[in-house]
């Protein structure tokens, strides 16, 4: 009988913030690191399951170690606009704002929308702004025509290396020996699950919770 299914849990866990994105945690630490000492925007765009916030909070982590930073993150509902019109920065420290799933702006009508973004810009003059959302160009092309072009990094899929340095840390983590293989999956098991999921964390990690489920029954 297999152990109980570590796949379950298909958000980053801290095993999975392990495996590697090295060139993506430089280039977002770059560009943080200049908006919170002078203001400005940056975009982190990608698909839903990609990794982008558990790459941000890896990044913002070690930001916070090395300098002092008040950070505040907010999700982004109709209630946003007023929590960031009432927004005061510190006069004692630096100040990045993060506002997560901001592709939901789109619930907004044209005009809000509008509002929503100047005021987001405005604000961007003294601190450090970070929108996380899953759109291809989202609100980039209206900050562009404004003439207030922001860093953007664009997060892609997991490289195969990294896609199974993942699984074998989850399976590991069910293990009572120490474990450094792929069991209970093949490696063709494998090469079909980063093929079907293009590297995104959370669909791999859906299909091998139920690929998991499957070989316990089969075990059974």
């Amino acid at each position: 009988m297999l152990a109980n299914n570590p796949f379950v849990n298909i958000t980053s866990s801290m095993d999975d913030k392990v495996v590697d994105r090295s060139d993506e945690k430089v280039e977002l630490q770059m560009y943080i690191n200049e908006v919170v000492n002078h203001g400005g925007l940056v975009i982190l765009e990608g698909k839903p399951g990609i990794g982008k916030s558990t790459l941000i909070n890896l990044v913002v982590g070690n930001l916070k170690k090395s300098q002092k930073l008040s950070i505040q993150r907010y999700e982004f509902t109709p209630s946003v606009y007023n929590a960031l019109r009432d927004l005061k920065t510190s006069q004692t420290s630096k100040s990045l704002v993060i506002i997560d799933d901001f592709n939901n702006i789109e619930m907004f009508d044209k005009t809000s929308q509008m509002k929503v973004i100047d005021l987001i810009v405005s604000l961007s003059k003294n601190i450090g702004i970070v929108l996380v959302e899953n759109r291809d160009e989202g609100v980039q092309s209206y900050l562009e025509k404004t003439g207030n072009v922001p860093q953007k990094l664009s997060l892609g899929g997991l490289k195969k290396d990294d896609m199974q340095q993942m699984i074998i840390n989850r399976l590991a983590s069910v293990q009572i020996k120490h474990v450094t293989g792929l069991e209970p999956f093949s490696e063709d098991e494998f090469d079909k699950i980063y093929k079907k999921s293009s590297g995104n964390p959370r669909i791999a990690l859906l299909i091998c919770s139920a690929l998991y489920d499957q070989k316990q029954m089969t075990v059974i």
